[in-house]
C-alpha cells in the first residue's frame, strides 16, 4: 500500500465525531479513532514529502492501542484504504468509513475524499508581534499545499534576527508543506541567499521561480523580490506553453492591480499578459497588506467574464494591516484591510472554489466558485 503524504492530488476531510460500538449492540463509551496529526482534513500522495498520517485507536481509558492489534477496514476501499499500521491512502473522490476493531469493541470515522487544496497568504513572519501566529493557528487544522505570496520573513526587530527566525517561530511548523514565493522584503544584503538557504530546494535557487502540478492544475511561482527581467518572462511564457493544462494559477508577490498602499505595479504587466494569453485562471499576490479580489479582466482592464484573469491580493499573513485607497482600481469587487487570514482554494479538474478564512475573532470572508477556461 502507498504511504500518505501531505500536499498532493486529493484531500481527506474528516467528520468531527467518531462513533464506537460493542458487538454491534450499541456504543461502548470512550472507544474512538483519532487522526495523527490532528487535522480536520489531510492530503495524500507524493507532491510534497511529509509525515505519514494515520489513525490511532484509543480505548475507553484513553490509552493508545497498538496499531497491529487493531483490525482495520474501510467500507469503500475504492475511495480510501487503510493498512495494518493505520495508514490511510485516498484513491478517488467519494465517502467511506474507516473502522477499527479490538476484540468485541469497534470505533469508526467517516471520511470524505475531495480534490487538492492550495492554501496560504503573503506578508507573514514578524518578530515584533504575534499576529502571524494567528494565521499559523489556522494552518494547524487545515490541509493543503501551502503557498506563500512573498515577504515571508521580515527583519523588523532590533537587533535584526537572521533570515527565517520570525517565520520559523510560527509558520515554520508547516515548513515541510510550504511552496514559497520571494517578495521584496525577503532579500538580506541585497541577495536571496538566506531565503534559499532557509527554504532549501523547494525555493528553487538561484532563480527563485519554478512551477509544479497539483492534481489537474499547473501552478507557477514567480520571483518578484526585484524587478522582473526578460529571462524570467521568457521562462514564464515557455513554461506555460510546455504545460498546457486546462487550469493554471500563478503566484507573484507584486500585484499588477491593487487599491492598497503600494498600488498597482506596471512592472507586472508582462506577467499578466503572459498568463492571460495562456488562458490562466488566477494570479495571487501580496505586497499590499490587505485582501482584494478583482473580477475577470484583460490586461488593459477590460472586463472579460469569459476568458479574463482573476487577480487576488492576499497580503494578510500577519505582518500588519494596510489600507484600501479610493478611488478603487477598475474591476475591484471585494476589499478588506482589517482582517488577517488565509485564502483556501479547492482545485477541481475543471473548476475551483475559493474561500478567505479569517483568524479567530474576525468575521470577514469571501467565497465563490468558477470554471476553468
Amino acid at each position: 500500500m502507498g504511504v500518505m503524504r501531505w500536499g498532493s492530488t486529493m484531500t481527506i476531510a474528516l467528520s468531527a465525531i467518531a462513533a464506537a460500538c460493542s458487538d454491534g449492540a450499541g456504543p461502548q463509551a470512550g472507544q474512538r479513532l483519532v487522526l495523527s496529526p490532528p487535522w480536520a482534513s489531510i492530503e495524500v500522495g507524493d507532491t510534497i514529502v511529509g509525515d505519514t498520517a494515520r489513525f490511532i485507536y484509543l480505548d475507553s481509558a484513553g490509552a493508545v492501542v497498538r496499531a497491529d492489534s487493531v483490525a482495520w477496514s474501510s467500507t469503500d476501499a475504492s475511495v480510501a484504504r487503510i493498512d495494518a499500521a493505520g495508514r490511510v491512502q485516498a484513491l478517488r473522490a467519494g465517502v467511506t468509513t474507516i473502522r477499527g476493531a479490538v476484540g468485541s469493541a469497534t470505533a469508526s470515522q467517516r471520511l470524505t475524499v475531495t480534490d487538492p487544496v492550495l492554501i496560504g497568504t503573503g506578508d507573514i513572519g514578524t518578530c515584533i508581534s504575534n499576529t502571524d501566529e494567528s494565521t499559523a493557528l489556522l494552518l494547524d487544522s487545515l490541509s493543503g499545499t501551502v503557498f506563500t505570496a512573498g515577504d515571508n520573513d521580515y527583519a523588523d526587530a532590533v537587533p535584526a534576527p537572521r533570515y527565517g527566525v520570525c517565520f520559523d517561530s510560527t509558520w515554520g511548523r508547516h515548513k515541510r508543506r510550504v511552496r514559497p514565493a520571494a517578495g521584496d522584503d525577503d532579500p538580506r544584503d541585497q541577495t536571496l541567499n538566506d531565503y534559499f538557504a532557509y527554504f532549501g530546494p523547494v525555493a528553487h535557487g538561484p532563480t527563485g521561480y519554478y512551477s509544479y502540478d497539483l492534481g489537474a492544475w499547473h501552478i507557477v511561482v514567480l520571483n518578484t523580490a526585484s524587478p522582473l527581467d526578460s529571462a524570467q518572462i521568457q521562462w514564464l511564457r515557455a513554461d506555460l506553453v510546455g504545460h498546457p493544462k486546462l487550469c493554471t494559477l500563478a503566484i507573484s508577490h507584486r500585484p499588477r492591480f491593487s487599491s492598497g498602499n503600494a498600488r498597482s505595479s506596471p512592472g507586472q504587466a508582462p506577467v499578466f499578459e503572459a498568463l492571460y494569453d495562456a488562458h490562466a485562471e488566477l494570479v495571487l499576490s501580496g505586497n499590499d497588506h490587505d485582501y482584494e479580489r478583482f473580477a475577470p479582466q484583460a490586461p488593459d482592464q477590460t472586463p472579460d467574464p469569459v476568458g479574463g484573469l482573476v487577480a487576488i491580493v492576499v497580503g494578510t499573513g500577519g505582518r500588519s494591516h494596510g489600507r484600501i485607497n479610493l478611488p478603487l482600481e477598475v474591476n475591484s469587487v471585494v476589499q478588506n484591510a482589517d482582517t488577517y487570514g488565509l485564502l483556501r482554494l479547492e482545485l477541481h479538474a475543471t473548476s475551483y472554489n475559493w474561500r478567505f478564512i479569517p483568524v479567530a475573532g474576525r468575521t470577514f470572508s469571501d467565497a465563490g466558485s468558477a470554471a476553468c477556461h
